[in-house]
């Protein structure tokens, strides 16, 4: 039923029919539930069977890879960060629409969305390494994308390996590999998102392995993508030497090195991004209209950092949500939650302790009917039911998981 839906979802497209697209992506949510049952329900451990499972995900993801990109076109600036670098142009300090680099621009840089395109890039130095690289090969979409893709495949093979350390069944690597979100956001749109969730992975299974430099240069990779994974640094401390600190804090140093210009840090365009860009922030829009803008940031990243605190002192370092937990609470405080934001998320979908955020990151796929009000010309405006469709739902499943938890301490203690 996945491949089935998949192959619609690339055949039809969020352009052209946008409410028969999110429909299809509920289906596509349903079924996505209905296997989580079953895995949750599996009892035989057959490797050649999952490997079996794990194909049919790569077999639409092949798919998805041919109609990219879906659902947003970030990955028209990744091949143009990437493509200026070769000509020795600072991303930082230059925007697609500077006149005096319109000779840089090819078939899928001048499609970069004129909201952005004359601003400098906001996105950190791994993942312009990991941009110029790519480019380096090919300047075209299908090549971003299968890089992306790639770094999606290693993601469940380090996962896999991280269940079967924890003496977990291997079948829950299917919660990442089949999530909708995942290959929509991957191989259907090749968000950068997803190398950083390989770092991140990574950085956790590591951890867990006590592979203390691992750990280190993972969680910095992860953080040079996007700056999300940096709420974590509580759950690594005193589980780490210092020495992998170190080692951390010079991969960051030493891949922002040559795009800074002085002492200060390149930034772009980033102030302008938490400035300016709104979108499906309900809670940032109640609080910055309390506190302001930059205390809302604050807070917003205050909490997530909190909740890891407490998620050092109380779980395990293998805890799924250990590591879920903090970034979803600073990713739902903050002004801008596109759906691939959520992609972190999904390594860690794996128990019932996250089963809200399961249910979150299926229900933010609702909002991708924002094409409609894009393509009628008045912008990424989401019609009024989908924020309470969202968050409702995750609000309810946190309800009703608490409930369970109540009832089976009940019998427990009975």
């Amino acid at each position: 039923m996945l491949l089935v839906v998949m192959t619609c979802i690339a055949l039809i497209g969020a352009r052209d029919n946008p409410m028969v697209f999110v429909g299809l992506l509920g289906v596509a949510a349903v079924t996505y539930l209905v296997a989580l049952f079953f895995i949750g329900r599996q009892t035989a451990d057959s490797s050649r069977a999952l490997v079996v499972c794990l194909v049919l995900g790569l077999v639409w993801r092949a798919i998805l890879i041919t109609a990219a990109p879906l659902v947003s076109d970030d990955v028209y600036r990744y091949i143009w960060d990437g493509r200026i670098q070769q000509f020795g142009y600072n991303p930082y300090l230059w925007a697609p629409e500077d006149p005096a680099l319109a000779h840089l621009h090819n078939a899928e840089t001048e499609k970069i969305h004129p909201t952005s395109a004359h601003l400098p890039t906001i996105y950190p130095p791994a993942a312009q390494v990991f941009f110029r690289g790519v480019t380096t090969v090919d300047s075209s979409v299908s090549m971003m994308v299968t890089a992306i893709v790639i770094a999606d495949v290693l993601t469940s093979l380090v996962l896999w390996r991280w269940l079967v350390y924890q003496r977990r069944s291997a079948w829950w690597v299917l919660a990442y590999a089949w999530h909708p979100l995942v290959a929509l956001e991957g191989a259907g749109g090749g968000h950068v998102d997803v190398l950083g969730t390989l770092f991140l992975v990574t950085a956790a299974y590591a951890l867990s392995r006590n592979w203390s430099a691992t750990a280190g240069l993972a969680l910095a990779g992860s953080i040079s993508v996007k700056f999300l994974p940096i709420i974590l640094l509580p759950l690594f401390w005193y589980r780490m030497n210092r020495w992998a600190f170190v080692l951390g804090v010079g991969l960051v140093v030493l891949l922002y090195f040559p795009f800074s210009e002085g002492l200060a840090p390149p930034i772009g365009s980033l102030p302008v991004y938490l400035e300016q860009w709104r979108f499906n922030g309900p809670l940032f829009a109640w609080i910055e209209r309390l506190i302001g803008t930059v205390s809302a940031m604050v807070l917003a990243i205050g909490c997530g950092v909190a909740v890891a605190v407490v998620a050092r002192l109380r779980l395990p370092r293998d805890s799924a949500g250990a590591w879920a937990w903090p970034m979803a609470t600073t990713l739902c405080l903050m002004p801008v939650v596109y759906p691939w934001y959520l992609v972190w998320l999904t390594p860690f979908l794996s128990t019932v302790g996250t089963w809200p955020l399961t249910v979150w990151t299926l229900g933010s796929l609702a909002t991708y009917v924002v094409w409609a009000s894009e393509l009628s010309g008045l912008g990424w405006v989401l019609p009024v039911w989908v924020q309470p469709l969202e968050y409702g739902l995750a609000i309810i499943a946190g309800l009703g998981s608490w409930v369970l938890a109540r009832r089976r301490l009940g019998r427990i203690s009975a």
